[in-house]
Formats: structure tokens, C-alpha cells, sequence
């Protein structure tokens, strides 16, 4: 048979022996110097039910002050609530109007003053940590500031001191003071940066607009020599006016425009000279014929049967290619057009074997990742067994190989991610 719980009435009853209702019903609290102190009237009922309605106020107050107690244990409430209920409590102990234990009450009091001090002398160390935490962030950064401000790294370190910004705003607050002084160091090592950027982008504007000048002289003096008709002297000219171009720099967004006009100038020039020499010109016709030769051989590879013996000859047929020279102009898109179909089947070849190559290992990895969820699975299942049984040593083995496997998927998984 199961014991009942005792009622609030008889759990309350020690506190009535601190107290007796006098004839005319007056209750009546023993102090601890043994004198006794109104508290108030009883004429409800029996003595007795008026003892233990004035004990149960004395227990609301012990309870009180434990629930305050151990919630400021628990983290649950601050100093500054539970010193508000010692105070109330106190005001009650100064001024009774209950009947009970009233040192062991006073001495409860004491015992929540004492947690008191010690939460705050622990908020206290909390506070000081996060705020030299905090300090040494904000010092880090400075730090990283100053680093940053002769960085020529333009749009890198422009982002990250945007970022470092944001890292600051993050920061708790503690000593404004000093906070102000950090902030102006960052603050002064973004703007010397900024002026050293900004200085770089007129610099570089000033280089492209002497560049596109130059450039621009550079084209005029190529459409000049565009319809000379002195073979090896232009030629000359035009390699010279290709060496001030390179040394000329970037142009900006005008370099491309500016470059086909200079190459539309070399273009019209080589082609008239071309034209006229290609009957004259036997190295040409020589090499001309050597290339159809490779050709046939290179075409030959087609279909590819094994791509590495293809490499291979292909590889040598392109030497053999380059050693044989230059063709005449008209000819050199033809042939050109038909190696390279060649030199393509070879190389999507090879391509389709790393891919099926990857195929095969991207399946080996979603194998490897089907197994790990499979013992996730069964480890959830035993961890829930384990909790179902209530063994705590069960659970926590359980919980352990669950999270183990968890984190092998994982692993697993961002393998397979990397083959995809």
C-alpha cells in the first residue's frame, strides 16, 4: 500500500510549536530569546487550525526563499531578483504576522545572502573574462588593420576591411573609452589604405590613357605601312612597332578595338606580300606537301582503338609538323581544320576514359556512403533500444558509436560530393 502524501496542514504543523492563540484569540509568536510577539487574530475556529494557518504562512515564506535559492543555483534568476525576495522576506521577518522557526528563517536569509555574493563575485569574473576576451579581439583586429594598410591587394583587402567592420559591431561593449581609441587606429589604417588605393586607380588610368595614346600612334603608323610594297624592310617595321606595342601597357577597354585595327593593318600588308611570293616560294609548297603526308598518317588513328598508342603517334606526328614549317597562306586553315579534327577524336577519347574512370570511382564512394547511413540507421536503433531499457550506461555507449558513425557519413558523403 502506497503511503498518502502529508497535506499542507500537517507538513506546516513543526512551525505551530512556535506559537499559541491566546483565549481571545490572539496568535502569538515565540521569539528566540524565548519572549513572545503578536502576530495576529484567530477566532475562525479551534486554536489549533489557527496555529497551522499562520505556520503555513511562515512555510510560504521558507519556500520562498528555497525556490529562490535554487534557481539562482540553477541560473535561472540574478542576484539582483533573489536579494529583491531577502528583502521582502526580511520585512516579513521584521514585522511578523506568521508563526514558526523564525531563526532558522533569519538563518535561510543568511545562507541566500551568501549564494548571492558568490553569484555576483562569479558574474563579476564572467564579466571581466568576456570584457578582456573582448579586448583582445578588438586588439587582434587593430592589429590586422595596420597590417592590411599597405596592402596592395586591392579588391581582397578592400572586402575584408569591410568584413573586419562587421567583426568589430559583433564585439560585446565594455570599455568605451578604449574601444574609441581601437576604432580610430583601424579607422586610420583603412583610410591610409584607401588613399594608397585610390592613388594606385589614377596611377593606372593615367598609365591606360599614355598607353591608348601610344597605341593609337601605333595604328596610324601601321596603316601607313599597309600598302608598302618593300617586302623585307616593312617586315622589319611591323616587328618593331609589335615590340613598342607589348611595351606600351594596357589600354583599358579600348585595347582590343585599337589591336584589331593594328593587326587589320599587318594583315592587309602580309597578305599582298603572300600573294605575290607564294609561286616563288618552294620552302612553303615543300612543307606544304610534308603536312599532307602527316595528315594522312593522323587520320589514320581514326577510329581510336587504343588512345594511348593514338598519344603516342599523334605526338609525333605533331613534332614532325612544327619541324616541317610554313604553308602558303590559303592553306593553312584547310589543313589546319583537318589536324585538329584529329587532334579533337584524340582528346575526347581521353576524355571519355578519365570520365569513366571517375564513373567507376564516384559508384565506389556512393557504395561506401549507402553502408555508413545503414550503421547510422541500426546505431539509432540501439541507442533507442538503450533508452527504451533505461540503462544509462546503455545509452551513452549508444550515443557514442551513433555519433561516431554520424560523423564517418559525413566524411563519406563529402567524398562523394567531390567526385560528382
Amino acid at each position: 500500500m502506497t503511503s498518502t502524501p502529508p497535506s499542507p496542514l500537517s507538513a506546516a504543523a513543526p512551525a505551530t510549536s512556535f506559537g499559541e492563540v491566546g483565549p481571545d484569540g490572539t496568535v502569538f509568536l515565540r521569539l528566540p530569546d524565548g519572549s513572545q510577539r503578536e502576530v495576529g487574530q484567530w477566532a475562525a475556529g479551534d486554536a489549533a487550525t489557527g496555529l497551522e494557518f499562520f505556520a503555513r504562512k511562515y512555510q510560504d515564506l521558507v519556500t520562498e526563499i528555497d525556490v529562490a535559492a535554487k534557481r539562482l543555483a540553477d541560473d535561472r534568476s540574478t542576484p539582483a531578483q533573489a536579494a529583491a525576495i531577502v528583502e521582502r522576506v526580511r520585512k516579513s521577518v521584521l514585522e511578523p504576522t506568521f508563526v514558526g522557526d523564525l531563526a532558522a528563517l533569519v538563518a535561510r536569509i543568511g545562507q541566500l545572502e551568501v549564494l548571492i555574493n558568490v553569484k555576483k563575485e562569479a558574474l563579476a569574473e564572467a564579466k571581466e573574462e568576456q570584457r578582456k576576451q573582448a579586448s583582445e579581439a578588438r586588439e587582434k583586429l587593430v592589429a590586422e588593420a595596420d597590417q592590411l594598410s599597405t596592402s596592395t591587394a586591392w579588391k581582397v583587402t578592400t572586402e575584408r576591411f569591410a568584413a573586419i567592420v562587421e567583426e568589430w559591431k559583433l564585439i560585446p561593449r565594455s570599455d568605451r573609452a578604449k574601444e574609441n581609441e581601437l576604432w580610430k587606429q583601424i579607422s586610420a589604417a583603412r583610410t591610409t589604405f584607401d588613399k594608397a588605393r585610390r592613388a594606385h586607380y589614377v596611377e593606372l588610368d593615367a598609365q591606360r590613357s599614355s598607353a591608348k595614346a601610344a597605341k593609337e600612334a601605333l595604328v596610324k603608323q601601321a596603316q601607313a605601312l599597309s600598302t608598302s610594297r618593300d617586302w623585307q624592310k616593312t617586315t622589319g617595321e611591323y616587328r618593331k612597332l609589335l615590340d613598342q606595342w607589348k611595351k606600351a601597357g594596357r589600354a583599358g577597354k579600348a585595347d582590343d578595338k585599337l589591336w584589331e585595327q593594328f593587326k587589320a593593318a599587318q594583315d592587309v600588308f602580309f597578305a599582298a606580300r603572300n600573294e605575290q611570293n607564294a609561286e616563288r616560294d618552294e620552302d612553303e609548297k615543300k612543307a606544304l606537301v610534308v603536312k599532307e603526308e602527316l595528315l594522312a598518317e593522323a587520320e589514320k588513328l581514326l577510329p581510336i582503338k587504343n588512345i594511348g598508342a593514338a598519344k603516342r603517334e599523334l605526338h609525333a606526328i605533331q613534332d614532325k609538323w612544327e619541324k616541317a614549317g610554313r604553308v602558303p597562306r590559303n592553306d593553312v586553315r584547310r589543313i589546319e581544320a583537318r589536324l585538329k579534327k584529329v587532334e579533337d577524336a584524340v582528346r575526347d577519347a581521353d576524355s571519355a576514359k578519365w570520365t569513366n574512370k571517375n564513373t567507376e570511382l564516384q559508384g565506389r564512394a556512393n557504395d561506401t556512403v549507402i553502408r555508413f547511413r545503414e550503421a547510422v540507421e541500426k546505431r539509432e536503433r540501439a541507442l533507442q533500444r538503450a533508452v527504451d531499457a533505461g540503462v544509462a550506461s546503455a545509452i551513452a555507449k549508444a550515443q557514442g558509436e551513433l555519433d561516431g558513425a554520424k560523423a564517418m557519413l559525413a566524411v563519406a558523403e563529402q567524398s562523394s560530393q567531390k567526385l560528382k
